[in-house]
């Protein structure tokens, strides 16, 4: 019998291309998420006299690296290893702090870019492995994608969808393939992030609890709250994995570039008497430069510790206009997409884009 069965564990390496296939989190997907190998085949070119006309005679592998892109349901833990979803954001951003709850046994984990995740204090030489686990006709193997990085983060907010995280991965090589890693943990369901939970807000009144940017807590306080029909948010890092002559076939460095981040609330078409208006932020929009401020807070209602809920919350303090049209149908209600491009707050935050995980996990 063939097994129809893939799953993957994330690990993390402390030295990069180092596997990592025992201290591991399974991760759920929404997509069949198998890395695509590329490789550098080339033809040997050269002169060979009459030979060179009759044909080419050998090829060879000069590199190789690979890419991957992995769609997951949100939860704030995964399995046997509490803190690795976290940790995917981690090693997106390069850096994350850790608080513990003045109760115990609730973690907060803020993240945020950094310009040099390489750097000591941040990932140093960590990286991931992506442990994918695969049927072979009847036999289950682990093939372990090591050196791994996350180049781009997004998340989907949709009615009557899990949140989805989407992760877009490199890395080096396919170490070599061993059996399945087996018996995969996955969260509890009480942790998963769903659009019911899920609370956008805008405008001033937040309170960081904290010094930014490591802040401990972020509430939304007197915020007022939006009943958007979708939000996305795409953050990219602009980062990119080169080969050197470093004596590997491989990528061996990191080239980090700059942060950038776009939010787009699609909504209805309304000017409402209070509250937020997609009118008005049009009009502000074809007025001139200006901007929003938005969070994001998805709470389980699953207690992490006393006095504190498992949750993802996400700080967009400065989100300037980039346009909306209004999307008329002579059959329905209009609606518009609002679009923004997130900016880099130099004196509150410090960051483009927040993103705090609450969980059990001491660490990420």
């Amino acid at each position: 019998m063939t097994k129809r069965i893939l799953y993957i564990e994330v690990g993390e390496e402390a030295t990069r291309g180092t596997k990592e296939a025992t201290t591991t989190g399974a991760i759920p997907l929404l997509n069949a998420a198998i890395p695509d190998m590329e490789f550098d085949d080339q033809k040997r070119g050269e002169f060979r006299g009459e030979e060179t006309a009759k044909g080419e005679t050998l090829v060879r592998r000069l590199g190789q690296k690979w890419a991957g892109s992995f769609e997951i349901p949100f939860f704030t833990e995964a399995g046997t290893t509490a803190g690795m979803i976290a940790t995917l954001i981690k090693h997106f951003f390069g850096f994350a702090v850790s608080v513990q709850n003045a109760s115990t046994g609730q973690y907060a984990h803020m993240m945020y870019p950094v310009p040099d995740p390489e750097a000591a204090a941040a990932l140093g030489t960590k990286a991931l492995t992506f442990n994918v686990n695969v049927g072979e006709g009847a036999t289950m193997n682990n093939w372990p994608y090591v050196g791994g990085r996350v180049n781009s983060l997004a998340f989907d907010f949709e009615p009557g969808q899990p949140v989805k995280m989407t992760i877009e991965t490199m890395g080096q090589k396919r170490d070599t393939v061993t059996a399945e890693l087996g018996s995969p943990v996955y969260p509890a369901e009480n942790l998963r992030c769903d659009y019911n939970n899920l609370t956008l807000y805008y405008g001033a009144g937040i309170t960081r609890t904290g010094s930014g940017p490591d802040y401990t807590d972020l509430d939304p306080n007197t915020m007022t709250a939006i009943k958007p029909d979708k939000v996305t948010l795409k953050i990219e890092s602009g980062a990119e994995d080169k080969m050197r002559l470093s004596g590997v076939d491989y990528p061996d460095k990191t080239s980090f570039g700059q942060f950038t981040a776009t939010l787009e609330i699609t909504m209805d078409w309304d000017d409402p008497a209070s509250g937020f208006s997609s009118s008005d932020e049009f009009a502000a929009y074809m007025a001139g430069i200006g901007s929003e401020s938005f969070l994001l807070v998805n709470d389980t209602g699953t207690v992490a510790g006393t006095g504190d809920n498992h949750a993802l919350i996400i700080d967009c303090p400065i989100a300037n206009r980039t346009g909306g049209n209004p999307e008329f149908d002579r059959e329905k209600d209009p609606i518009t997409t609002l679009t923004y491009e997130l900016l880099y707050d130099p004196t509150t935050t410090k960051y483009l884009v927040g993103v705090m995980v609450k969980n059990t996990a001491a660490t990420v």
